[in-house]
């Protein structure tokens, strides 16, 4: 089973730049309105599959992009934030 992720920026705008960078980057992902179990921060968030993660932290790395966090899907609603080296 592949997990899923949800990368999370400060605001609207960080995440539609994430967007733009990672559409160019070839990354598959998809744009959602952020679970209200996750923070009160930005309302959406870049829904992206497990194995996309360690590419997505250096793009935002290299491109300075204001990322909050990626959370893991544990469970139905539950999002776990994950460390970030």
């Amino acid at each position: 089973m592949i997990e899923e992720n949800i990368a999370l920026f400060i605001s609207t705008h960080e995440t539609l730049r994430a967007e733009k960078i990672l559409k160019s980057e070839n990354i598959d992902f998809k744009t959602v309105i952020k679970p209200r179990t996750i923070t009160s921060e930005c309302g959406f968030g870049l829904k992206f599959n497990s194995h996309y993660r360690e590419k997505i932290l250096i793009i935002c790395k290299n491109n300075n992009l204001r990322l909050i966090g990626i959370f893991i899907s544990i469970g139905k609603d539950i999002w776990k934030k994950i460390e970030l080296n």
